[in-house]
């Protein structure tokens, strides 16, 4: 289960100035914050008790305040320095654990925002067009290679290439049969927004993998799914860690989803790869 205080570390930013009185109030005082009322967060923290009972909802839809409290209490003897992304100071088993919280944090993020219909959407479309047009640029490419090796493997045509005047020609001259799956986290890069507009152009249905709904590159897609990245708010991001996490985790359950509604189909398909490969090349 991801930590709560974590949560509130990492949401920080995106709370209203009241909200952010009361988050920064329970990372200061979390075990104070167990014994106190809403009324007495409230106080303490300068805002309302509306406000109190609000942010309560947010954290913990499903119990609001008390619930919140219950958690706190759980983790009232966690490590405040856990929630910094790097010190010099730390030993390799506060890496790990620091590591293995963000990690755990960004998967249970991305399950929660990422849509089931917006997987039925992409999956149909994938199934229904005979090529996948793919890109990803840096990190995002990481991701685009995965999910290249994965559809291959169930007899889909997957055109991966950092070349995109490859694929503006190849998704051009075979419009009525591709599907454009593009990743990019921030959904601002612009190889992907060009992409994604040749390809409205030409009428090829897209596929946009980012954090972000209302970047230009998920207004202009046609399917968004939707991956959490809790580092975005990190003030000193040393790399694209748990974002490339998140978005490895949605290939993987889209994968998974792909193959479950032809499953016969795509473990057979399965087997005679794998047959070949260890026949082949081992």
């Amino acid at each position: 289960m991801t930590s709560v205080v974590y949560m509130i570390h990492n949401k920080l930013t995106n709370f209203s100035k009241a909200e952010q009185k009361i988050g920064r109030y329970i990372l200061d005082h979390t075990n104070e914050v167990i014994q106190m009322s809403t009324a007495e967060l409230a106080t303490a923290a300068g805002v309302s008790t509306a406000t109190v009972a609000r942010f309560g909802q947010v954290i913990m839809p499903d119990g609001g305040y008390p619930a919140l409290k219950l958690r706190l209490s759980a983790e009232g003897n966690v490590d405040q320095t856990l929630y910094d992304e790097i010190n010099p100071q730390d030993s390799l088993e506060a890496i790990k654990s620091k590591l293995s919280m963000r990690m755990a944090h960004t998967v249970e993020e991305t399950s929660r925002v990422l849509s089931d219909k917006a997987l039925r959407a992409a999956n149909q479309l994938i199934a229904e067009k005979s090529s996948i047009y793919l890109y990803g640029l840096g990190a995002s490419d990481v991701v685009a290679t995965d999910f290249e090796q994965k559809y291959i493997r169930v007899g889909k045509a997957v055109i991966h290439s950092q070349d995109t005047h490859l694929l503006a020609v190849g998704m051009t001259t075979q419009a009525a049969q591709s599907v454009l799956f593009l990743v990019s986290n921030s959904g601002e890069k612009s190889e992907s927004i060009q992409l994604a507009k040749l390809a409205k152009a030409v009428k090829v249905p897209v596929i946009a993998l980012t954090r972000n709904a209302t970047s230009t590159l998920g207004s202009l897609a046609d399917v968004v799914l939707i991956n959490d990245d809790s580092e975005e708010n990190q003030t000193a991001r040393a790399a694209a860690t748990t974002s490339v996490v998140a978005q490895l985790y949605v290939v993987d359950l889209l994968y998974y989803t792909f193959i479950a509604n032809d499953y016969d189909q795509h473990i057979k398909q399965l087997v005679s790869s794998r047959s070949a490969i260890n026949k082949h090349f081992n």
